[in-house]
């Protein structure tokens, strides 16, 4: 009974302080393996333990963060770095991307590997040369620009724009990313898509990945927060993406999330028929300020890459000359 009470005061101790459990009591260890056998506990990482409860009330993200919390309260020395430094800095990532580096059940963190083990089953250590670091509630991270680096060197092109884009947007500046890289070693063709095309002018993660994924699609790169003015109202509207067809054609991309319609904070107070009312103004009023067509999307179309290319293509958007023919 007592092993019980302790068990359940440390778990609430953890979950306050934003964290999974590391017990330093070999008996509330044991009584945790029991719990997590029975489905009442989770073990994200060996030796790390959270309330199945809590976990399940946790986004990805939140989660891979509350196990990287959990492992500095274990582990205070280490420099965590990857998507574990980039979660803390809250550099932008879809959830998927942190579910599958959960799945992994590994993290990075970076060490003097000349006084180090290699890369063991749930660690993968990177060399200590050149790296800085900063604190973040308690956790020690490697530095925006590094943390951009190594992702853009070691995700796919959307998942990596969308982080450097983060980085550039927070201040970092993309020479000193691509040293970083380039210093590492690790540089590779996918990172140097990202470090040519990101940009800091995107405004949110499903702003980056659509700008990310239009250039998987082989677009020429929009024009970003373009602004238009009503000549009827004198209202200013900026628009997420903007391209200039050969002929002067003006074609906007705007990305609608269901979100939306579902916040009452984005709702502002108004019905959904008063939603739907002004994003049909709004479009009305482009039209009148010289925008020719508008076209909206949601992230879920950004599952299927090809249907989003040519509904794109069809509407006139400028493909990049390498991309003209594929």
């Amino acid at each position: 009974m007592r092993t019980h009470k302790e068990l359940e005061r440390q778990l609430r101790a953890a979950a306050d302080e934003k964290r999974c459990l590391h017990p330093t009591d070999d008996a509330v260890h044991r009584a945790l393996l029991r719990h997590k056998q029975e489905g009442g506990v989770v073990s994200p990482l060996p030796g790390l333990f959270i309330s199945a409860d809590v976990w399940q009330s946790l986004d990805p993200i939140m989660r891979l963060a509350y196990t990287v919390h959990g492992l500095a309260e274990w582990h205070p020395d280490r420099i965590f770095a990857g998507l574990a430094a980039a979660c803390i800095l809250e550099l932008w990532m879809d959830y998927r991307t942190a579910e599958r580096k959960l799945k992994k059940r590994t993290v990075d963190i970076v060490c003097d590997v000349r006084r180090n083990h290699a890369d063991s089953r749930h660690v993968h250590r990177l060399p200590a040369t050149g790296a800085e670091s900063v604190t973040v509630d308690g956790v020690h991270v490697t530095t925006v620009a590094q943390t951009a680096a190594y992702c853009a060197c070691t995700l796919p092109f959307v998942e990596g724009m969308q982080i450097v884009c983060c980085a550039l947007r927070n201040g970092a500046d993309i020479v000193s990313i691509i040293a970083y890289a380039t210093n590492m070693g690790i540089i590779n063709d996918c990172a140097r898509n990202v470090f040519l095309f990101a940009t800091p002018r995107v405004e949110n993660g499903g702003e980056a990945k659509t700008f990310a994924v239009f250039i998987v699609c082989g677009f020429v790169p929009p024009d970003l927060q373009v602004e238009f003015v009503d000549p009827q109202t004198g209202r200013v509207y900026r628009v997420d993406f903007r391209w200039v067809t050969r002929d002067g054609r003006q074609i906007v991309v705007e990305l609608d999330g269901l979100v939306k319609y579902r916040d009452p904070q984005m709702m502002n107070g108004r019905t959904l028929s008063g939603v739907i009312d002004d994003e049909r103004e709004r479009t009305e009023a482009l039209k009148r300020a010289g925008v020719d067509m508008v076209i909206r999307i949601r992230m879920e179309d950004l599952a299927d890459l090809e249907r989003l290319k040519w509904r794109l293509v069809d509407a006139g958007v400028p493909l990049r000359q390498s991309s003209a023919h594929s």
